[in-house]
């Protein structure tokens, strides 16, 4: 049988359809055309959270917040990192860490003081209820860093409104510590001047130190608190 007139115009058109699919179907190949898909790493990133801040970077941009020389992060901004819970975790990891800069230390100790959670509330009661000179510390730093952890625990106490701050403030007066009574003086004069003042007025016969004195005889509380008379 001898082709029509028709065969080599219906042979050309089709192989001309060929021709122009070849291209399409190499670039819908599972063999072909990878370099145009995202890697791996990019696809399984996580997705950023409510706040924009995406989950693996949370802790980075903690650790820089808290390393500005004078600017500490409010509670606004750490919310805009992570999580309640996430951003007390990596607080927690950055104080207990010994080999993190103190300055960091301290500050994540802190802004620990903006979280009513018990594991952000039990770290601020350990350290400021702990003898710094004791080897049993909560902290893996020099003695010097833990006195400067408990002054800041102490203060961080009332900031937390701490359930056991007057509790932990009326020990830390029979500190062997000067300044660690000080700082006790201080707080419970300010915080708690109705229930400190038998505290300190039997403090103030036992330790005639000036310092002490003079940290006794502060009014309480302010001029709306203080005293009728001056501690002896």
């Amino acid at each position: 049988m001898h082709p029509t007139p028709r065969t080599p115009v219906a042979l050309a058109l089709f192989l001309g359809a060929l021709l122009l699919a070849a291209p399409a179907a190499a670039q819908s190949s599972p063999t072909h055309g990878d370099h145009d898909l995202p890697t791996r790493s990019d696809r399984d990133e996580p997705a950023p959270d409510a706040h924009g801040a995406p989950h693996a970077q949370g802790a980075e941009r903690l650790a820089f917040l808290l390393s500005g020389f004078e600017h500490v992060p409010d509670r606004p901004e750490l919310d805009r990192v992570g999580t309640p819970t996430e951003v007390v975790g990596w607080l927690n990891a950055f104080l207990q860490n010994p080999a993190e800069r103190t300055v960091i230390r301290l500050r994540a100790l802190d802004l620990l003081s903006l979280y009513v959670s018990e594991e952000a509330r039990a770290p601020l009661a350990r350290i400021a209820a702990a003898n710094h000179l004791a080897d049993d510390h909560p902290l893996d730093a020099s003695a010097r860093t833990r006195a400067q952890a408990r002054h800041r625990a102490l203060t961080a106490l009332a900031r937390n409104e701490h359930p056991r701050a007057f509790e932990i403030w009326r020990e830390a007066l029979a500190s062997d510590d000067i300044q660690i009574r000080i700082t006790a003086i201080g707080l419970l004069r300010r915080h708690a001047p109705e229930r400190a003042l038998p505290l300190l007025e039997k403090l103030a016969s036992e330790d005639t130190r000036p310092a002490v004195q003079r940290a006794l005889n502060r009014p309480f509380g302010g001029t709306q608190h203080a005293p009728t008379h001056r501690i002896p």
